[in-house]
């Protein structure tokens, strides 16, 4: 990576950045905050900002990076995700589910965690228990699997929701903004 990418961003989002530089290559957008790698599977995208989210779950540490992967997730268990993690999210029109964290390690983690809430039914508390331990177990012999790959296949998800309002109204109304009518 070309280090004036990332001169003057924080330590953690440079070691972040070189990282992520490190395992995928080069990254496919870079700006003066962000940089974007895509389709690096599993990875629909992957994104290091210069920006640092201060995250204290399960330790104190600041959100710099995001994996994003597709992945459905019931509107009925959507809750369930914001009650587990802050950091886990979930943009249902494009059926994307993504975790922001230190490193690509704690959003394995996160992902897997969210998968067994939304597609097992995992409690919430469960879930924010199992993060916890497996997190100590970082830098031992007893290395929780979770942190090392996605125990789930990403599949796709994306829920375009439904047309309610009648095709005269949206025409009415692409006229007024002078939109095309999508294919």
């Amino acid at each position: 990576m070309k280090p004036q990418l990332t001169e003057g961003w924080p330590t953690s989002a440079q070691a972040a950045a070189m990282a992520t530089t490190d395992r995928y290559g080069p990254p496919d957008e870079a700006s003066p905050s962000l940089l974007i790698w895509h389709d690096r599977e599993p990875w629909r995208r992957v994104v290091v900002s210069r920006a640092m989210v201060p995250h204290r779950f399960p330790h104190t540490h600041v959100d710099v990076v995001r994996h994003v992967v597709d992945h459905p997730v019931p509107t009925d268990r959507i809750t369930d995700l914001a009650r587990f993690s802050g950091s886990v999210v979930y943009d249902r029109t494009r059926g994307e589910l993504s975790s922001h964290c230190e490193d690509e390690e704690g959003n394995i983690l996160a992902l897997n965690l969210a998968h067994d809430v939304v597609a097992h039914g995992l409690d919430v508390d469960s879930a924010r228990h199992r993060c916890h331990e497996a997190i100590e177990t970082r830098n031992t012999e007893d290395r929780d699997p979770y942190l090392d790959r996605l125990i789930f296949e990403p599949g796709r998800g994306a829920d375009p929701d439904e047309v309610t309002i009648d095709d005269e109204m949206q025409d009415r109304l692409r006229q007024a903004l002078g939109a095309d009518r999508p294919a």
